[in-house]
């Protein structure tokens, strides 16, 4: 009788874990990433010999800059171990928020402040980024690699 309890207990628990996670499944919608209008923006960057703390606090500083002033950007900053290399991970619901994001920048108060903390040594952007956000990039300077998806998912 008690081994019969204890099964009757383990199948309510798995019963309930498989409910849970079909709940999370059919909220979400799944996109093929080719049909995404997101954009990835990776730029790796040098800290042109800047302390490590300092260049920790600048970050900071540009995240809580964002996070003010863009609701949907993902933005996330990576630093090396020995402090000398940084990744920039940026995400954009699509070409005109990443044009909105780029115009900002430039003419925001932190251009000049960035590029005495950085050096970009490469800037790759994921997605399909429309003529337009290519032309404003080309225009305004950034030497950006470009690359469209061949494959996986967006989940939202």
């Amino acid at each position: 009788m008690r081994q019969l309890k204890s099964i009757s207990i383990l199948l309510a628990l798995l019963f309930a874990i498989l409910s849970c996670k079909n709940i999370i499944h059919k909220d979400s919608n799944v996109l093929n990433n080719s049909d995404s209008n997101e954009l990835i923006f990776i730029l790796e960057m040098s800290t042109k010999n800047n302390l490590k703390a300092e260049v920790e606090d600048f970050t900071q500083y540009l995240s809580d800059f964002i996070l003010e002033r863009e609701p949907s950007t993902i933005y996330g900053y990576y630093i090396s171990d020995d402090g000398n290399k940084v990744t920039l991970i940026e995400k954009y619901n699509n070409s005109l928020d990443g044009i909105k994001h780029g115009e900002d920048f430039i003419s925001g108060p932190n251009f000049e402040k960035f590029f005495k903390f950085f050096e970009i040594e490469s800037f790759i952007v994921l997605g399909k980024a429309s003529d337009e956000f290519k032309k404003f990039c080309s225009e305004n300077g950034f030497v950006i690699e470009y690359r469209e998806s061949i494959g996986g998912y967006v989940r939202k």
